[in-house]
C-alpha cells in the first residue's frame, strides 16, 4: 500500500495545493519577489533566513544558488514545515487519517461517479477503486495528485525540502519542524464527506487543466517568479476562503509564533512552501508587522 499510495507526497501535495489556490488578499510590492530573505532586527544578534521552498524542484535547481547552501552553514537550526521522515514511517502515521469509518467509497459515490473515478484511477495508476474502498475521498484525491505531478524527484535528486534537512545532519546543525506530518495530514483529510467528494469528482473531470497549472507553477518558481504565482492565486476559484485560511493564513499565523524563539537562540533557516511568504497574512508580511526587518537576497 506504501507504494502505490507514494507516501513521499504529502508535503508536496499541500504545496501544490498552496500554489493552487488564492490567498484572497493583495500581496505589498515590497514581497513579490525573491525566494531568499534575511531577518534581522527587534534584539537579534545575528540574522536568520526564510526560503520559499517548492516541493515538485529538486536539489539540482541549487547548483547555480550557492548562497543558498552558504546561508545554511551559518545557522544553528534548520527549520522545515515539518521534520521529513522516511515513506514507512509518513505511511504509518497518515493511514489512520485516511482510512474511512463505517463507510466505503461505493457507498459516497454514486454508481456512475465510482465507475468514472475508477476508469481514471486505472489509467493513472493502473489500480482499481475497489483497492481503495476503505480510503476517504481525499486520500484518493491525493494519490490521483501524486500521479499527476512531475517525477523529476529521485534520490539522486531530492526534493528541496529533504535536502536541506539532509545537509543540516550533514552538518550537525539541528532539525526543527513547525508543525507534526498529523497536523499536515488533518488540512487534507478532515473535511466533510461531501466536500472531500467535490474535490475527487474536480480533480479526475479536471485533471487536463490542473496539469497545465502545474507545469507553469514549475516554470515560474524555477524563475523565483513570486509575483507570478501570486498572480495565479487570484484566478483560482477551486477553494473556499476558509479553506484558504486553513490551508494557509492560520498556519502561518501559528508558525510565526514559534518563529522568534528560534531565531533567539541562535540564527535560523526557515524553509517553507513559497506560497506561505506572500500576502497579508504571509510569513514576511507577519515578521515585519512584528517589528522584525525583512530583505531579499538576490540570487543569480
Amino acid at each position: 500500500m506504501k507504494s502505490q499510495l507514494r507516501f513521499f507526497s504529502l508535503s508536496l501535495i499541500i504545496t501544490f495545493l498552496s500554489f493552487s489556490v488564492s490567498v484572497h488578499s493583495q500581496i505589498k510590492p515590497e514581497t513579490q519577489t525573491g525566494l531568499l530573505w534575511e531577518i534581522s532586527g527587534k534584539g537579534l544578534k545575528e540574522s536568520s533566513y526564510l526560503f520559499g521552498t517548492y516541493h515538485l524542484v529538486g536539489k539540482s535547481f541549487l547548483d547555480t544558488l550557492p548562497q543558498v547552501i552558504n546561508q545554511i552553514k551559518k545557522v544553528k537550526t534548520v527549520v522545515g514545515e515539518l521534520v521529513m521522515e522516511d515513506e514507512a514511517s509518513m505511511a504509518q502515521k497518515l493511514m489512520p487519517l485516511m482510512l474511512l469509518k463505517d463507510n466505503t467509497l461505493d457507498k459516497i459515490l454514486s454508481a456512475r461517479e465510482f465507475a468514472e473515478v475508477d476508469s481514471f484511477l486505472k489509467i493513472k495508476t493502473g489500480m482499481t477503486l475497489s483497492m481503495l474502498n476503505g480510503l476517504k475521498p481525499s486520500a484518493v484525491q491525493v494519490t490521483l495528485i501524486a500521479f499527476l505531478l512531475p517525477n523529476n524527484i529521485t534520490p539522486q535528486n531530492p526534493a528541496l525540502d529533504m535536502y536541506f534537512q539532509n545537509e543540516a545532519k550533514s552538518l550537525k546543525i539541528n532539525v526543527v519542524g513547525l508543525e507534526t506530518l498529523e497536523e499536515q495530514g488533518a488540512f487534507l483529510f478532515d473535511a466533510p464527506i461531501e466536500r472531500q467528494k467535490e474535490l475527487l469528482l474536480k480533480t479526475v473531470r479536471e485533471s487536463e487543466r490542473m496539469k497545465g497549472d502545474i507545469k507553469e507553477l514549475f516554470e515560474n518558481y524555477r524563475r523565483q517568479d513570486l509575483k507570478t504565482i501570486e498572480s495565479a492565486f487570484l484566478k483560482n476559484e477551486d477553494y473556499t476562503v476558509q479553506e484558504m485560511n486553513d490551508l494557509l493564513s492560520k498556519r502561518n499565523k501559528a508558525w510565526v509564533r514559534e518563529m522568534p524563539e528560534l531565531m533567539i537562540n541562535g540564527p535560523a533557516f526557515f524553509a517553507v512552501g513559497a506560497g506561505h511568504l506572500v500576502g497579508d497574512n504571509g510569513l514576511i508580511a507577519l515578521l515585519k508587522n512584528l517589528g522584525y526587518t525583512l530583505n531579499p537576497i538576490a540570487l543569480k
